[in-house]
């Protein structure tokens, strides 16, 4: 879901004209836009109380500007870093037939935006305060990488869990997606060794990205990555890393830089890097 935030007014002058042409067009050369997980925050921080805004849910397919996701652009000018999220940015006026539904996203007494039960939104947690999710992001992790890891169980994946933080030498965390039903959606992990054998990169490693999927178009996926970004930027680590049997396109899109091509049990595999700092 590709999210548009303006007023009522904006919105009425727009229908009038055929077309939506944001002010920052002029300005920035794109109109701003935000995901599902993104939108309430954004309104809290540029649109506290106003009381007469509405959410463009746009579909992307029927857009006839271009649409890119990208660092986002600080009213300051200063450059965006590594490790913040990417935003949807649309390079041109927003044709209204790509416009499938108008939300109304009123503040409350506070001025303070919630999100409207339209939006499919999710919060990313420490899998430590989540051990309810535990046997099932098991169970989910051994599926989906039975082929390459064959001798992991739902127990290895359990302990990893009891583990998480500092171990032993070792270190992992991960962090999993939840719905507003408490029910585990996606998860991601970040991990000082990712099992790949002879590798020379020093890690760490963005490693387990799993999305269930009927949530994959919701931005599941990119929010529990770039927590992981984070979270490696917050530990002071300079680059990140990953390897990816058929994802290389996705990570490149995101700012991920390969490296190197390898295997893995037969399996060919992509190494890439995201660098964190500057």
């Amino acid at each position: 879901m590709i999210l548009h935030l303006l007023s009522r007014e904006s919105w009425a002058e727009a229908q009038a004209h055929g077309q939506l042409v944001a002010p920052s067009i002029a300005t920035e050369g794109f109109a701003h836009c935000s995901t599902e997980h993104q939108m309430v925050d954004v309104a809290n921080k540029y649109y506290p109380g106003a009381h007469n805004m509405v959410l463009l849910n746009i579909d992307p397919a029927k857009l006839t500007s271009q649409m890119k996701f990208e660092p986002p652009a600080h009213i300051d000018g200063s450059p965006a870093l590594p490790h913040e999220p990417l935003f949807p940015h649309i390079y041109g006026p927003i044709n209204l037939d790509a416009v499938t539904e108008v939300i109304d996203i009123p503040c409350d007494n506070n001025g303070a935006f919630t999100a409207p039960p339209q939006l499919k939104t999710f919060s990313v947690v420490h899998i430590a305060d989540a051990t309810q999710h535990w046997k099932r992001a098991a169970e989910l992790s051994v599926a989906e990488w039975k082929e390459i890891f064959t001798e992991d169980s739902v127990q290895t994946y359990i302990d990893l869990y009891g583990l998480t933080g500092q171990y032993a030498g070792r270190f992992a965390e991960t962090y999993v997606a939840l719905n507003t039903n408490d029910e585990l959606i996606g998860m991601a992990t970040l991990i000082d060794d990712d099992e790949l054998p002879n590798a020379p990169e020093p890690g760490p490693w963005l490693a387990a990205v799993l999305t269930l999927p009927t949530n994959r178009a919701h931005g599941v996926a990119s929010t529990v990555v770039q927590r992981i970004v984070q979270r490696a930027h917050q530990l002071g680590h300079a680059a990140l890393y990953l390897y990816t049997s058929d994802q290389q396109q996705w990570y490149a899109n995101k700012g991920w830089k390969p490296l190197r091509e390898t295997e893995l049990n037969g399996i060919a595999h992509t190494v890439m890097r995201l660098q964190l700092t500057a």
